[in-house]
């Protein structure tokens, strides 16, 4: 899961990180932000449909927890669980480098009522996942903390926390942390958006909460220029500054299929 706060970047490197995985993977983005409707936009594709309208639509919480059965069994095109790639091809989008993308749902009307449905079906999914070996998913959240009122980090495999250069981001990050030590999950943090003359002041401030920062990524004028335009992601310093965060640290431990490999093409 990429969680953090609203405007942290967590989207833009959500779709960076499965730019340089799909290298070596099969990579998948499972979008259950509700609102941001941006990320088939920086991917390159059209957005596909979303699951929720696979299940039936939207309903009331009581009536989708109720139906959770019925849910699991529409998605289980396959024995053992939810198979992503059997889905049908209409609500799975690919990218030009394989990155395929699965849209949970978005609240787009006035007074629809909450996105509780959404964090439902999330978690129905999450929870039932039949990967193959050399299949990643990457889940860009909602921005704060709805989806830790949800428990979606217990049907998760470890946390990837974006924070940017505020006091507000790690005090979140910081909440994430003890969520995921309580449940013996995999827990990093990338700093986003760093320059040169904030790097020394926010690793200082992390250090007085004892957060560790895993990484930092430096800000990119031509990914903030992309995403500015609602375009393709470009990116010549943040994607660089991923690459070896990635190689050194988060997916090498979390997946275990990188053990070996000294790094991506």
């Amino acid at each position: 899961m990429v969680c953090g706060k609203g405007g942290s970047g967590k989207t833009s490197l959500t779709v960076l990180m499965a730019k340089i995985l799909s290298k070596e993977f099969n990579v998948y983005i499972v979008d259950s932000d509700e609102s941001n409707i941006l990320l088939p936009n920086l991917l390159g594709v059209r957005p596909p449909k979303t699951l929720v309208e696979y299940v039936g639509g939207k309903r009331d919480e009581e009536v989708f927890e109720r139906a959770k059965p019925e849910i699991i069994q529409t998605l289980s095109r396959a024995k053992g669980g939810i198979r992503l790639d059997l889905l049908p091809e209409e609500y799975v989008a690919t990218s030009s480098d394989g990155v395929k993308l699965v849209t949970i749902g978005k609240v787009r009307e006035y007074g629809e009522d909450c996105a509780c449905p959404f964090n439902i079906l999330a978690k129905i999914l999450l929870g039932n996942l039949l990967l193959k070996e050399d299949e990643v998913v990457l889940v860009d959240t909602d921005a704060g903390i709805e989806h830790v009122g949800r428990r979606l980090e217990e049907v998760s495999d470890g946390l990837i926390v974006i924070i940017d250069p505020t006091a507000e981001s790690m005090e979140l990050a910081l909440m994430l942390k003890k969520v995921a030590q309580s449940l013996k999950k995999k827990f990093w943090v990338i700093a986003n958006k760093v320059t040169e003359d904030i790097r020394e002041l926010l690793m200082e401030k992390a250090a007085e909460i004892n957060l560790e920062i895993d990484g930092v990524v430096r800000f990119d004028r031509e990914l903030y220029f992309s995403c500015l335009k609602k375009e393709e992601l470009r990116s010549n310093i943040a994607i660089l500054d991923l690459k070896e965060i990635l190689e050194k640290t988060i997916l090498a431990e979390l997946v275990g299929k990188l053990a070996g490999r000294k790094s991506f093409p």
